[in-house]
């Protein structure tokens, strides 16, 4: 076997080989470029029980070209992101240089685990906790932080160091009898239970408090919740707050839940203060912000929500502990997740035996296995983030974020002239818009009327919105429109139990510009045009249900 065919030569660089590897890949996979739409191109039939069923594994050695034939059949129906169609969820375009360095990184099959594994490319991490710190407005020398393996990663760290600071015991003989609880949003993710599922707390214990028609937690409720659980004598570990909601850009009031909490821990003589993590993976860019001179420029519609958001962000130096997903609003490749506590002595509390202080860290004997989650741990998000990071700068990710909101309020503004459309959250912080289309009978009424017809009509409508997701993703397939985007059958009208569905547009492409958007807008409208004049009785396709990304909460269907 010619070893060098598949591993290279230690002698030298191996980029030039590599990099002819990824064109003879990019050349068989070619045939399912589909530039200017929302997929590659694809046949949209796969049942994996057919494709798997013939499959063995080869017992000969294949040349790379072979190999690069054998899987370019999966590079069928991948989304576009960099796309300013594509508007399925929050996963943004990817940073050319963040890849860039990340590939490279790769290619020394650096591990995270100790410093001795990774040589100085370990420093990226520290680099990185430090930038998010000072955007933070947490001090560099006191804080700590770790890459991990995605947002669920991020909130294991949170629950279990709030759970050590509560009953460090429980590191050694477990959770006992359900005593323990925790606190989140009604409007948090689905990974904030199973943070508690996971470490044995159950999911049953971590307690949702509703929330404001803004979507932000209750105060008030949340102090109720947690009087009445301390007084039958549970153990309360801490807070699990928004720190920007998927949808809504909802931040929960930090500083409200710092005080409330000093209040519970005065009030019962506890002889802990209850942890406060913000699940900040889409929040945090609002920081960037922290020192822009918004000046008499806050009557343009998109820097006002921004200031409105970096206002509700800063009370993050009330918090413990947040959560950042770079390869979601920090534009980087998946995975690019970091967990970044306040205090490094609530991070080491993971094992006290290895508390460090920064000035005692230096090459040789930085070692993260200690007390990390995983043993293993790439270098990809670390050198991903901070490429990306230094790369844009602070001005960039500004200049990204006010091209964004403009567009959507440019969208907004022009989709609300529409009247076979109903526009749901128009004063939304976010860049998800909630609109539904009208059916011919109810085209006279505004949403405030629509929400109040009987439950019959309401599924007619929602059924309606339904099938004209299902519609542009046909037409999608067929290569015949440039955008996308989902539909959800369970929406709930905001403030309400009303499930009216709705179709959802997240743009987070930064190719979006408001030309991009007026030349979409004119497509989608001639698309729903269409929609109101062919048959839409009976559409059937596996489409993308917004439902399907987040079907579960506590083991029910929302």
């Amino acid at each position: 076997m010619n070893f060098k065919k598949y591993f290279g030569t230690y002698k030298k660089s191996n980029s030039k080989q590599i990099i002819n590897y990824m064109n003879k890949l990019d050349k068989k996979i070619s045939k399912y470029y589909n530039f200017g739409r929302p997929f590659t191109k694809g046949n949209y039939d796969l049942k994996y029980s057919d494709y798997l069923k013939d499959k063995k594994l080869n017992y000969n050695s294949m040349s790379p070209e072979e190999t690069f034939q054998q899987i370019s059949y999966l590079y069928q129906n991948i989304p576009n992101w960099a796309n300013p169609g594509t508007m399925i969820n929050v996963i943004p375009s990817v940073n050319l240089v963040s890849l860039a360095a990340a590939n490279v990184t790769n290619s020394f099959n650096s591990n995270f685990a100790q410093d001795t594994y990774a040589g100085y490319l370990i420093a990226s991490e520290l680099e990185v906790v430090k930038y998010i710190s000072d955007l933070l407005g947490w001090d560099y020398k006191q804080s700590h932080g770790i890459f991990t393996f995605g947002g669920k990663g991020t909130n294991l760290y949170a629950t279990k160091i709030a759970l050590l600071k509560a009953d460090y015991e429980t590191k050694y003989s477990g959770c006992h009898n359900s005593k323990y609880f925790m606190i989140t949003s009604s409007n948090g993710h689905p990974c904030h239970y199973q943070a508690c599922d996971w470490l044995g707390i159950g999911m049953d214990n971590c307690i949702d408090v509703p929330c404001d028609t803004d979507g932000q937690i209750s105060v008030k409720e949340a102090e109720k919740i947690i009087r009445e659980n301390l007084d039958v004598g549970k153990i309360f570990l801490g807070y699990n707050l928004n720190g920007g909601s998927t949808n809504e850009l909802a931040i929960d009031p930090i500083k409200d839940i710092y005080e409330m909490n000093m209040r519970i821990v005065k009030d019962y003589k506890l002889n802990y203060i209850p942890h406060i993590h913000v699940d900040f993976v889409l929040g945090w860019v609002s920081l960037f912000f922290k020192d822009f001179d918004f000046g008499t420029r806050v009557d343009n519609e998109a820097l006002f929500r921004i200031k409105q958001l970096k206002d509700k962000a800063e009370e993050i130096i009330y918090a413990d502990s947040v959560g950042i997903d770079f390869h979601k609003t920090g534009f980087c490749p998946y995975v690019s997740s970091v967990f970044v506590v306040k205090n490094r002595d609530d991070y080491f509390l993971l094992d006290k035996t290895k508390t460090q202080s920064l000035d005692e860290m230096y090459y040789g004997n930085f070692n993260p296995y200690n007390t990390s989650l995983e043993l293993t741990r790439s270098g990809n998000g670390p050198i991903a983030a901070l490429s990306c990071l230094k790369s844009l700068g602070i001005h960039g990710f500004q200049e990204i974020f006010i091209s964004l909101f403009e567009s959507v309020a440019y969208f907004r503004n022009q989709l609300s002239k529409n009247k076979k459309i109903c526009l749901i959250n128009n004063d939304s912080l976010g860049l998800a818009t909630f609109f539904i289309l009208k059916p011919e009978e109810y085209m006279d009424m505004s949403i405030d009327e629509i929400i109040k017809l009987p439950e019959k009509d309401i599924n007619k409508i929602k059924e309606f919105n339904v099938n004209f997701g299902k519609y542009i993703l046909e037409k999608g397939k067929n290569g015949l429109i440039d955008f996308t985007f989902t539909s959800s059958r369970s929406y709930k009208y905001p403030g309400t139990d009303i499930k009216i569905g709705a179709l959802k547009m997240y743009p987070m492409s930064v190719f979006l510009t408001k030309k991009e958007a007026y030349r979409l807008i004119k497509n989608i409208e001639n698309c729903i045009d269409k929609f109101y004049l062919e048959d839409i009785g009976n559409i059937n396709s596996n489409y993308i249900d917004d439902d399907m990304v987040y079907k579960e909460r506590k083991n029910k269907n929302v």
